[in-house]
Parts: structure tokens; C-alpha cells; sequence
């Protein structure tokens, strides 16, 4: 192995370790988590149903998580305190609100050569019609165990959620495109994130967001949470393939 391969390979891992490093950060937001986990990794070029299917699926349980949060009353994602002060500012729902506000990030990602991709949309879509939906299917608990048991089920729920929208291979959502418009700009595209998570939440508190202990818990507890869905979800893929492999392999 010569010695320019040997450098471009020590560099290649540097990367590689520095961004594994960089995910295991605790995150702001499930926008951020999903942006951080899925910037590794482009984007791959045909879509299967398979992988379609893991991204709608993941992205309506995202949204069950999140109407838990917002019936708990103890406060909801970091990112959807933004999305809370949008509701209430403009008199819509809380899915609509997420339409509005990520297409407007989707816009500016465009504006920077990063538009998103149909899956990408779907992404998004799914997501605020299952937060309206499970809105109005779900009563708001009256005591206060329930409402922790709320909090615990919905950090749950997002953690599968976003588990399998990684594992899908496709992109995740805006905020992984405003991350690649920042490395074609040679900036940091972690750094870049976590501004973008901090001003968000920061809009968004002083909007009136619904901002609450919840919102603590979430942030701490999501990490792990994500570690041991992942895991859960890579054990049972290779059961699944040890169950269909030959008897003669």
C-alpha cells in the first residue's frame, strides 16, 4: 500500500470515527437525531417498497410519540416547541404546523442546491397526519402517573420511529439537507445542526411554545433510547436472515 493510500485511508476513517463520535452527541431535536444518524450515509439511488415502507411506518409512529408528548402536558420534543407556538400563533393544527415550517426549511435547503427528495416529502407528510390523527384519538390523562407513563411511552415511540426511518436508508428530512449544504460549504456540518436545533428551540420558547420538563427528559433520554431500538431492530434483521438462510449454508 503506498503511502498517499495509506494517508487518504487513515483520513477516511478519521472522518468516519469523528462523525460515529459526533452521533452519539445528544441531540436537541428528533429532527436533529434523524439528520445526525442518516448524514453518514448518501441517500440511495432506486427505492424499494421495503425500504418505502420502513420510512412511512417510522415516521407515523414518530407522530403517536409526539401527540403523547403534547397530551402528557409536561411539554414536548425540543423540536416540536417550535411547532406548538406555530399552532397556537396561527390557528392550526399541530401537523399542519410541521408542514409549514419544515417545507420552509425544505426551501431554503433548495435555495442552497439541496432539494429534497419525494421520499423526503412523504417523510414529512406522513408524519403531520399522524400527529392530527393520533391527536384526536387520544384524551388527555388526568393523573399524574399517567401523564409521566405518557412521556416515557412517547420517548419510546419516537425512538422506534426514527430507528426505522434510519434504517430505510432514505433521507430523513430537512435538516439533513441544510447538514450536506454546510459540508458543500466547507463549514461543519454538526455545528451547523446544533445551531439550527438551538435557534429553533429558542424561536420557539419565546413564541410560547409548549416547552416543559418533558422536553428535559427527552432530550437526556433519547439517546439510549435510539441505542436500544437500533439494536433491537439489528438483531431482529439478522434472525431474520439466519431464519431464511439454507440448511446447507
Amino acid at each position: 500500500m503506498s503511502t498517499v493510500t495509506r494517508i487518504s485511508s487513515g483520513v477516511q476513517s478519521s472522518r468516519e470515527a469523528a462523525r460515529a463520535s459526533a452521533k452519539r452527541v445528544v441531540s436537541l431535536s428528533r429532527q436533529g437525531v434523524i439528520a445526525a444518524e442518516r448524514f453518514g450515509a448518501r441517500p440511495k439511488t432506486r427505492t424499494s417498497i421495503y425500504q418505502l415502507l420502513s420510512l412511512l411506518s417510522g415516521s407515523a409512529i414518530i407522530g403517536l410519540g409526539v401527540s403523547l408528548f403534547v397530551h402528557s402536558r409536561l411539554g414536548v420534543p425540543a423540536f416540536d416547541v417550535m411547532l406548538t407556538a406555530l399552532r397556537d400563533q396561527l390557528g392550526i393544527t399541530l401537523g399542519q404546523a410541521g408542514w409549514l415550517f419544515t417545507g420552509s426549511l425544505f426551501v431554503v435547503a433548495t435555495l442552497l442546491r439541496q432539494p429534497p427528495r419525494l421520499n423526503g416529502i412523504l417523510y414529512v407528510f406522513t408524519n403531520g397526519a399522524s400527529v392530527d390523527l393520533w391527536l384526536g384519538l387520544i384524551r388527555d390523562p388526568e393523573h399524574l402517573a399517567v401523564q409521566i407513563l405518557f412521556v416515557v411511552l412517547g420517548t419510546v415511540a419516537i425512538a422506534a420511529g426514527i430507528a426505522l426511518v434510519v434504517h430505510a436508508g432514505l433521507t430523513g428530512g430537512s435538516m439533513e439537507l441544510l447538514m450536506r449544504a454546510a459540508e458543500a460549504r466547507g463549514r461543519d456540518p454538526f455545528k451547523t445542526r446544533r445551531l439550527l436545533e438551538i435557534a429553533i428551540v429558542g424561536v420557539g420558547v419565546i413564541l410560547g411554545g409548549d416547552i416543559g420538563l418533558a422536553t428535559v427528559f427527552f432530550v437526556l433520554a433519547m439517546s439510549p433510547t435510539l441505542r436500544l431500538a437500533q439494536q433491537a431492530l439489528e438483531d431482529h434483521r439478522r434472525g431474520r436472515e439466519n431464519r431464511l438462510r439454507p440448511i446447507w449454508d
